[in-house]
């Protein structure tokens, strides 16, 4: 049996997280080029990416599912209704009760992006992983209120957030101010591996400020948040006999398409309509998928050895 040195694991792990900055660092760029050309494409490009790119991120849910419950003798069928269940119950809620679908598939991801953001360091830092998780849905609202509105008026009516305008602002430029410390504190005194997350980190804190709403999430969901889990189960893309399982590209195709339907109730030319199509369809795939995904790292313990 063969062993890694930890030499070696460390020097992989460095890389590893060296690329990774350099895909947070390019989707920055790009989205401020497309920005600079004509400021309606960062956040087009930006709905495109999350949709394409993001969606797929839980497509090995069935076999994380399998793998975390097989003990338990919960069968697949079994499994596989009760995320469809979750999926289209949580879909309805959005479309038919849309403010409390809303406010509903806001606590599930800021819960299931403090998770993730919470295990980007090891030993897990969930202070840090709480603290970016949520702000990367508040900053990108409370930072930019005009587009901001524009894109939830399907959720949220106008004198609603009117009034709730002065909160999410404060709430949004306190944490600002403490991530702007935080990072700080983190590029000054952090190691090799965690400075390279905390400028990851501090590339997507940029894009929250200075970008529109989509394009500064889309930075951070693509680049951090999406690529962490697809990371975790990369042991199921090398156990495939080509480089993307069928399971995978079936399970993504029909996820994206998932949205087709919605553009009997949405106007999908229209980029606020389609944005609240594709969370009404992006609500019903976190719910399940943050249940399958909790603790995934448990789970698949497997993943980042050498």
């Amino acid at each position: 049996m063969v062993f890694c040195s930890k030499a070696h694991h460390d020097s992989i792990l460095v890389a590893s997280v060296e690329n990774y900055m350099i895909l947070v660092l390019v989707l920055f760029l790009v989205m401020s080029v497309c920005r600079f050309v004509v400021p309606a494409w960062s956040e087009w490009v930006a709905l495109g990416l999350m949709i394409c790119a993001g969606i797929p991120h839980g497509s090995f849910d069935l076999r994380v599912a399998e793998a975390k419950w097989r003990e338990g003798g919960i069968s697949r069928t079994a499994i596989l209704t009760g995320y469809l269940v979750c999926v289209v119950g949580m879909s309805s809620m959005c479309v038919f009760t849309p403010l409390a679908g809303l406010l509903l598939f806001l606590v599930i991801s800021a819960i299931h992006f403090s998770e993730g953001e919470s295990h980007s360091s090891q030993p897990p830092d969930v202070a840090r992983g709480i603290l970016f998780g949520v702000s990367a849905i508040v900053l990108p609202i409370g930072l930019h209120l005009s587009n901001a509105q524009s894109y939830v008026s399907f959720f949220i009516p106008p004198a609603l957030f009117f009034f709730a305008q002065g909160s999410l602002r404060f709430i949004a430029s306190a944490l600002a101010c403490v991530i702007a410390i935080v990072l700080l504190r983190d590029l000054l005194c952090a190691r090799s591996v965690s400075k390279s997350e905390s400028l990851q980190r501090l590339v997507c804190f940029c894009g929250w400020i200075f970008l529109p709403p989509l394009a500064g999430f889309a930075v951070w969901f693509v680049g951090r948040h999406s690529r962490q889990h697809l990371e975790v189960c990369e042991d199921m893309f090398a156990r495939s006999g080509v480089r993307i399982p069928l399971d995978f590209a079936i399970i993504s195709a029909c996820a994206i398409l998932g949205l087709a339907p919605f553009a009997v109730l949405f106007d999908f030319s229209d980029i606020n309509q389609l944005f609240a199509a594709s969370i009404s369809l992006i609500a019903g795939l976190t719910l399940p998928h943050m249940i399958v995904s909790h603790r995934i790292r448990d789970v698949l313990p497997s993943s980042g050895a050498c």
